[in-house]
């Protein structure tokens, strides 16, 4: 079992650090673990937690859309130095499919785009024969985040994955973080008066608010998003061919809705974007995640399924930092 505990540690641990490190990409596309911009001592670090943190776990085999395609995964020096010295039939398996670019070593996808590891009952076959601890950086810690903004590290689960959107929509209460040092509780607001970031109390919470305009106006901004697929595009394509059968889905499901669980989606998309204030201002990054969620409220209201409304978004806007800064751009 990898003790996380101390893998954070570990990452925080280095005296000073500066610029941004990113673990995992494709073209484009990244996984980032460490975003954002720092240059300060670790012992004055401040690690926040969003509720449910701690309780993530890996759903292996259950899970309906493995985080093993799609994405070229790239492998560390070291881990990079151990598959190359395997002597055994997994050892030459592991060997044929790494390939090294200009970043460093990567494992080679399948036709299909699957990690070429991975077993048809879901389940890696690096942890199955050689454990947890033999796995790339990268494997290690996804879908987890650290992004760092001023002396505070930010933790959190990507939401590309479905264990963790489970997580953070089964608690039927308001978002929480706690500091990791003290245990302080703090709800979105109070770690936003906290970290120094000062808005009103009702723009940290949503409320759907719809027109056409505004339903035109991010289908747009989405469309030309680089797409993880053609499904994607013609996902867009469809909704802006039926904005007024769009706006009466989404009418209906204004009644129905459950705010708290949008409200918990709104603010951690908000959360994980923090780093991104410097660039491009409070405002923008509040109303990416208004938008963001408002596209989720649509895909929901038309096709019934929040959960997977908010990972297929997930897939396509969060794992491309592209993508994340194109639209904030926009804004």
């Amino acid at each position: 079992m990898v003790d996380f505990n101390f893998l954070f540690l570990s990452l925080a641990a280095a005296p000073i650090f500066t610029g941004k490190k990113s673990f995992f990409s494709a073209k484009g596309r990244q996984r980032c673990i460490i975003e954002g911009s720092y240059a300060f001592e670790a012992n004055s670090m401040i690690s926040i937690l969003p509720q449910g943190f701690n309780d993530f776990h890996c759903k292996a085999g259950a899970c309906r859309h493995t985080c093993c395609q799609k994405w070229e995964i790239d492998i560390d020096d070291d881990t990079a130095d151990y598959y190359r010295g395997l002597k055994t039939p997994l050892g030459k398996k592991i060997q044929d499919h790494m390939e090294k670019g200009p970043d460093g070593w990567h494992f080679k996808l399948t036709d299909k785009g699957f990690c070429a590891l991975l077993r048809t009952d879901g389940l890696c076959e690096v942890i199955t024969a050689l454990g947890e601890d033999k796995l790339c950086d990268i494997c290690t810690v996804h879908p987890r985040f650290f992004t760092y903004v001023d002396e505070f590290i930010l933790c959190g689960t990507g939401l590309c994955c479905e264990a963790s959107c489970e997580l953070l929509l089964a608690p039927h209460e308001p978002l929480t973080f706690t500091e990791e040092d003290t245990a302080f509780i703090y709800t979105f607001k109070e770690l936003l008066d906290f970290m120094g970031f000062s808005l009103p109390e009702s723009l940290t919470h949503y409320a759907p608010l719809f027109s056409s305009k505004s339903c035109q106006s991010i289908l747009a901004d989405l469309m030309i998003t680089e797409p993880i697929d053609e499904a994607w595009t013609e996902e867009i394509r469809s909704l802006q061919g039926m904005i007024p059968a769009l706006l009466e889905k989404v009418a209906s499901y204004e009644k129905t809705y459950d705010p708290i669980s949008f409200d918990r989606i709104y603010q951690f998309i908000f959360y994980r974007q923090l780093d991104k204030v410097e660039a491009y201002g409070l405002d923008a990054v509040r109303a990416y995640a208004r938008r963001s969620t408002d596209f989720i409220f649509m895909e929901t209201a038309l096709h019934g399924n929040l959960e997977e409304a908010l990972r297929r978004w997930s897939e396509q806007i969060e794992y491309d930092t592209d993508n994340v800064d194109w639209l904030l751009e926009r804004l």
